[in-house]
């Protein structure tokens, strides 16, 4: 196998467990606002499909109210302190949907940074760092499908 088809496989499969990453990361908000939901008794509010743009539901879970994920995080942690969200989530998240992903000083592995303006003494402050390399990422993939499941364990009617 040449050089340059080596690289692309393993490109391919940085971006593809990236990409599964986010997508963990989005089904555990929603599957948080389930569970929040299970347990405050209104489930049966939660909008049905199709989802088409622009449709309106007039009822549904207070869960789905609270805008940010942060928010949603902190409701579900007090609910289910034995599951329990970490703060390291809120900030991978937060990293990827609001920071950039790049080679940074030519070392070889893509960065996530996200960077913060300091609302007090106009600096800029790096608000998260983290090399990812492919163990990492793997790592991350591995903890966030474990987690996903149990939080679906609570999502659905026992």
């Amino acid at each position: 196998m040449s050089l340059f088809v080596r690289l692309m496989k393993n490109i391919n499969k940085f971006f593809e467990t990236l990409g599964e990453i986010w997508r963990d990361i989005t089904v555990i908000e929603f599957l948080m606002r389930c569970a929040l939901a299970q347990k405050k008794g209104d489930i049966s509010k939660l909008p049905k499909p199709p989802y088409a743009k622009g449709r309106i539901y007039q009822e549904y879970p207070e869960s789905f109210s609270p805008k940010y994920f942060s928010e949603v995080v902190k409701k579900f942690n007090n609910q289910f302190p034995k599951i329990a969200i970490p703060l390291e989530l809120v900030e991978l998240r937060n990293a990827m949907a609001h920071g950039v992903i790049a080679e940074i000083n030519h070392k070889g592995i893509d960065e996530l940074v996200k960077f913060k303006k300091q609302e007090d003494n106009d600096t800029l402050k790096i608000e998260f760092g983290m090399p990812l390399d492919q163990q990492r990422i793997d790592g991350i993939r591995i903890s966030l499908r474990n987690l996903r499941r149990h939080i679906a364990n609570e999502a659905t009617d026992k």
